[in-house]
């Protein structure tokens, strides 16, 4: 599970599934998550990304995720805080 946090929302999704269509990279993510998702990597996306995962922090962090259980630390967009732009009237 990844968190996507924007000024606009912050989830977890799900990747449910990654495939090439066409000449692009599509990642839906499952359909157990509250909102449908779909993000679409065009071919300098994933250079980009491609090239990031080279890097040698990257790869170590590869290595140690073998071994690490899939629970995700705390992160500073875990903990309930109102900052969105319009606030929830209710």
């Amino acid at each position: 599970m990844m968190r996507v946090s924007t000024p606009i929302a912050d989830m977890q999704i799900t990747v449910d599934r990654i495939a090439v269509k066409g000449r692009v990279l599509v990642m839906t993510n499952s359909s157990s998550d509250a909102m449908s998702t779909r993000a679409v990597l065009g071919p300098s996306d994933v250079r980009k990304i491609f090239g990031a995962m080279l890097r040698p922090s990257m790869f170590w962090f590869f290595v140690k995720c073998m071994f690490r259980s899939d629970s995700a630390e705390e992160s500073d967009t875990d903990t309930p805080a109102e900052r969105h732009p319009t606030p929830n009237p209710w």
